[in-house]
């Protein structure tokens, strides 16, 4: 069953993997792939939990926009 998306304006400062991938629209992979590569910047808070800041989210998607706009994959 697939989970109802989340927008920037009913999340909280801080977020999941999870709340960024439904809030991206992309898969578990694609997203693990955006914070490992630190194209989205992300904080490690324990072994096994990361946490991304919305700001962080906010940059990313500005980032991506203008991206587009100039036409770069």
């Amino acid at each position: 069953m697939m989970k109802a998306s989340l927008s920037l304006t009913n999340v909280g400062d801080i977020l999941s993997p999870s709340d960024v991938q439904r809030i991206l629209g992309i898969g578990r992979n694609a997203t693990y792939e955006l914070l490992a590569s630190g194209k989205l910047p992300s904080i490690r808070v324990t072994p096994r939990r990361i946490i991304v800041t919305r700001q962080a989210l906010e940059a990313f998607l500005g980032l991506a926009e203008n991206m587009q706009r100039a036409g770069t994959p």
